[in-house]
């Protein structure tokens, strides 16, 4: 008679930041994704009042902020396969490339309905780009250091959007609210350059399905797989949660970092573009203050250990923000959510590098992504639909709900950290 029982993940191990900066693999990616975190920065506080610029109401502002994320979210199911065909290098290349022309189309459109569609293509190279960043680090970093290396990675992405956030401000008050877009263009050609000089790919895994069967080329085939691989993704234990998880995180990045907080601080506050890159600053460095705490909690002590209180704790930070009666409040409850949004967002990629299988982590990599570009396109136009039925306190209620219900999956999921023995 056996019994299983759970023993921990070598995990434990003390590894540091500057452990998991020596590995070259790491340390250059994480350069990369500072530059282009640090355009989007640029445009993140800008981009609803752009919209609003072309005469249109808070439903439309929060349509150019879902385009791109629509046309993401059409590219994810198979941005994974492409990435596994092709190799990260030349998809997050070619994906670097992609988001940079259509910023610049976008900073270029006379119309908003020209502004939609070039901001909404951009969306297909930042599918395939991010999924290629997310894919390598699944196969470059031990599991065991996954939370504390993501740590990492998402303090380089907070840093770059810190250092953009008032930046694009001042640029957007110097030019006008087009030119954060097009110095966002410029960075993201100099990421680009920056990948194909000095970034390899993988030790490739061959051209072999697991069965050991070659694969077949063609559309078809590529869409079968692909469904097949997800439909086997879904069975594994703590997968389907772990999608919950970043639906529910990105939805509330978009929902309230990028249209809420902004049109809040503009319309209720009467702030200026430099004072809301400012509190999106506060916020972010907050964040920064728990990244990589957090990825080494979840390391050590499981991933429900991080996620439960901290995704709690996020949906009540999220749901008072339409409290703020002044700008000193505003930023001083965003630096609140900083803390929680920081804490929280390490765990659910950690758990995608306990449940993804080696073979297939494209493949879990676009599901997960798939879901997370879901909710950035549910989240702006349900808060700017929310917000003309309900004002500001009520759409900040209305982000919310998907942390809510995040909390009680978390709290129900099986840790992923640990390893199944027989006894």
């Amino acid at each position: 008679m056996s019994a299983e029982r759970p023993t921990p993940s070598p995990g434990t191990s003390k590894v540091g930041v500057w452990v998991i900066l020596s590995d070259p693999a790491v340390r250059m990616v994480i350069v990369i994704i500072f530059v282009v975190m640090l355009g989007f920065g640029l445009v993140a506080p800008i981009l609803p009042l752009f919209a609003r610029s072309f005469g249109v109401g808070y439903e439309a502002a929060g349509l150019l902020i879902s385009a791109f994320a629509f046309t993401r979210l059409l590219a994810d199911p198979v941005s994974g396969p492409l990435v596994d065909r092709f190799g990260e290098r030349r998809t997050a290349a070619a994906g670097l490339a992609a988001v940079g022309v259509s910023s610049i189309l976008t900073g270029l459109a006379p119309t908003f309905a020209l502004a939609v569609v070039f901001r909404g293509a951009g969306g297909a190279g930042s599918a395939v780009l991010f999924t290629a960043l997310t894919s390598y680090l699944l196969k470059v970093v031990p599991k065991e250091r996954m939370g504390r290396t993501l740590g990492v990675f998402y303090g380089a992405f907070n840093a770059g959007v810190i250092a953009g956030g008032p930046l694009g401000g001042l640029i957007a008050h110097w030019t006008s609210l087009r030119g954060p877009l097009f110095v966002y263009a410029g960075l993201l050609f100099v990421a680009g350059l920056m990948y194909l000089r000095f970034v390899h790919d993988p030790e490739p895994r061959g051209a072999l399905e697991e069965d050991g069967v070659p694969r077949e080329a063609g559309i078809g085939p590529l869409i079968r797989r692909t469904w097949r691989s997800t439909a086997e993704l879904f069975r594994r234990p703590a997968f389907g949660t772990t999608i919950f998880l970043n639906f529910a995180y990105l939805w509330m990045v978009i929902a309230v970092y990028d249209t809420l907080v902004p049109l809040f601080g503009d319309d209720q506050l009467n702030m200026s573009t430099v004072g809301i890159g400012v509190v999106f600053a506060v916020a972010l460095v907050a964040e920064m203050l728990t990244l990589y705490p957090a990825g080494l909690l979840a390391d050590r002590r499981g991933r429900k250990f991080v996620l439960v209180p901290t995704m709690a704790g996020l949906a009540v930070m999220v749901a008072v923000l339409g409290y703020a009666s002044t700008p000193i409040v505003f930023g001083i409850l965003m630096f609140g959510l900083g803390l929680m949004s920081g804490a929280a967002g390490v765990a659910p990629g950690a758990m995608l590098a306990d449940v993804a299988p080696d073979q297939r982590s494209g493949t879990a990599v676009g599901v997960f992504r798939f879901a997370g570009d879901l909710g950035f396109v549910l989240g702006p136009l349900v808060a700017g639909w929310a917000t003309n039925a309900f004002g500001f306190q009520g759409a900040y209620w209305i982000a919310s709900i998907p942390l809510i219900v995040a909390t009680v999956l978390a709290a129900r999921a099986p840790e992923t950290l640990w390893r199944e023995a027989s006894v």
